[in-house]
């Protein structure tokens, strides 16, 4: 199992021909074939780990690699022309004997059903269901990764899906393989009748889908032409497609790096705010905040309306990078265009608790009374927390007693916390104290702390303490402020 888990480690490998001194990674459909009788070419010399299907030792989409190896590899042999080629490639199912009344394909079996892909035969669909197999989501996967790595069609096999196994049909994962298949040969025109079956199913591509627009490793000019023919189709099947798919595509593109594709893909959709966000969010996770920044004057430029959540972000991301000037700069333009919420001082409250900065700290809560923004029971914990981390257990009861002069929603919350706190700093009789003084002012204690306390009184020999918080439990009258 642990090596299962290694997810950085090329996940494919065989015994190249004809070097026998280093390990590679396995192309599957190798073009020069190796001696079949060579003694390392037997199956005690290839080997799979198995992983994650999402690793991969290229960009996250990459179609012909995110494989689901566990057990076996398969010879095959198909014949093109004159030339006989030796086809290696690992299963990526256990080895399970049944499916229900039919047992699952053998790794011979897959190898037949890829040929007969290849093959193109015209009685392709009675030729399968004459094999009377099962064929796992894992055995799909892989035959149509094999399929994408040799640019073969996989059209007349998604459609014998969909008769004999309609579930698997409408997988996401099987279905944005399929969509790929299509664009890595350009045939687009496929892609339309099986989304709209999909879009009637309630079926939504994953990212995969659109890998081949990275796999094919094109130039600028021609992947934005091929990103405007599947901006078409999304536009012909209509429905969420050309939100969530266009939003799909800048996710993709942000992800593996490519940013300048990214911001093509916004402008040909229309220069929409939301998504612009889908790029700064990814911009924002790898702490670039120059990027940030430069789409923002790109937005401003384009006559994009920035709202809370665009500012927000770009916050976010300073924070990250401890560039707190900026952020309060930020903060301020927010102000003054009247886009100040919560969520903003939520971000820059967390930053500088985690910095104990709590002058400041207290100056935003502040900030947040005189414009009637309550901060929400996370922000409230977090304050408190930050307090006990740096053993000022004196400012955080200050301010949970703060929060009951305020008429903070959530000052049951904060006093519970406060009690569990001491509790686990081992404070049993304080964490008592808290108890009692929250009830006294008539907050009810969550039940959970109530009893982690009462129980730990009667342990310590402590049943006077124990029975007076039951009375005080007991007779409370249920009414929270």
């Amino acid at each position: 199992m642990g090596i299962r888990n290694l997810c950085d480690i090329p996940r494919f490998f065989s015994i190249p021909y004809p070097s026998f001194l280093s390990f590679h990674i396995s192309h599957f459909f190798s073009k020069t074939p190796p001696s079949t009788t060579h003694p390392l070419l037997s199956s005690s010399h290839l080997f799979s780990m198995g992983c994650s299907p999402h690793c991969s030792y290229r960009h996250p989409f990459a179609s012909s690699l995110n494989f689901h190896s566990k057990t076996d590899y398969v010879y095959s042999y198909f014949k093109f022309g004159s030339h006989l080629h030796t086809r290696m490639y690992f299963c990526s199912y256990a080895c399970t004997s049944y499916s229900g009344s039919r047992p699952y394909a053998t790794p011979k079996q897959v190898s037949q059903i890829i040929a007969l892909v290849i093959e193109d035969v015209n009685d392709f669909g009675s030729k399968l269901n004459e094999m009377n197999v099962s064929l796992s989501e894992a055995i799909v996967a892989d035959i149509f990764q094999i399929l994408a790595s040799e640019r073969v069609s996989a059209l007349k096999f998604f459609h014998w899906l969909k008769c004999s196994n309609p579930k698997l049909f409408c997988d996401p994962e099987i279905a944005s393989l399929f969509v790929n298949n299509c664009g890595l040969l350009g045939n687009y025109e496929a892609m339309v009748p099986i989304l709209n079956e999909f879009k009637l199913k309630g079926v939504f591509l994953g990212m995969k889908a659109f890998g081949f627009l990275l796999d094919l490793k094109l130039g600028k000019d021609s992947t934005m032409e091929c990103v405007r023919k599947v901006m078409d189709v999304f536009n012909e099947v209509g429905g969420l497609y050309p939100s969530c798919g266009v939003r799909l595509l800048i996710e993709m593109f942000g992800v593996s790096g490519s940013f300048e594709i990214a911001e093509l893909v916004i402008r040909m959709a229309g220069k929409k705010v939301n998504d612009y966000h889908v790029l700064m969010r990814i911009m924002c996770k790898k702490d670039d905040c120059q990027r940030v920044v430069g789409l923002i004057k790109e937005m401003k430029k384009s006559g994009c309306e920035l709202n809370a959540s665009t500012y927000n972000l770009l916050l976010s991301c300073l924070c990250k990078n401890r560039k707190i000037d900026e952020a309060f700069q930020v903060l301020e333009t927010m102000e003054n265009c009247g886009l100040l919420d919560e969520h903003t001082f939520g971000i820059l409250i967390s930053f500088l608790c985690k910095s104990h900065k709590f002058d400041l700290v207290l100056k935003l809560l502040d900030k947040m009374t005189l414009m009637g923004i309550q901060p929400n029971i996370s922000t409230h914990a977090l304050v408190i927390k930050s307090y006990f981390e740096s053993e000022k257990y004196e400012e955080a009861h200050g301010y949970v007693i703060g929060s009951v002069d305020k008429l903070s929603h959530s000052s049951n919350a904060n006093y519970s916390l406060l009690a569990t706190l001491h509790l686990k700093n081992g404070n049993l009789l304080l964490a008592y104290r808290i108890l009692s003084e929250m009830m006294d002012k008539g907050l009810k204690p969550n039940f959970s702390v109530y009893m982690k306390i009462r129980k730990c009184l009667e342990k310590k020999a402590e049943k006077d303490l124990s029975r007076d918080l039951s009375r005080r439990y007991t007779s409370f009258d249920g009414k929270m402020k």
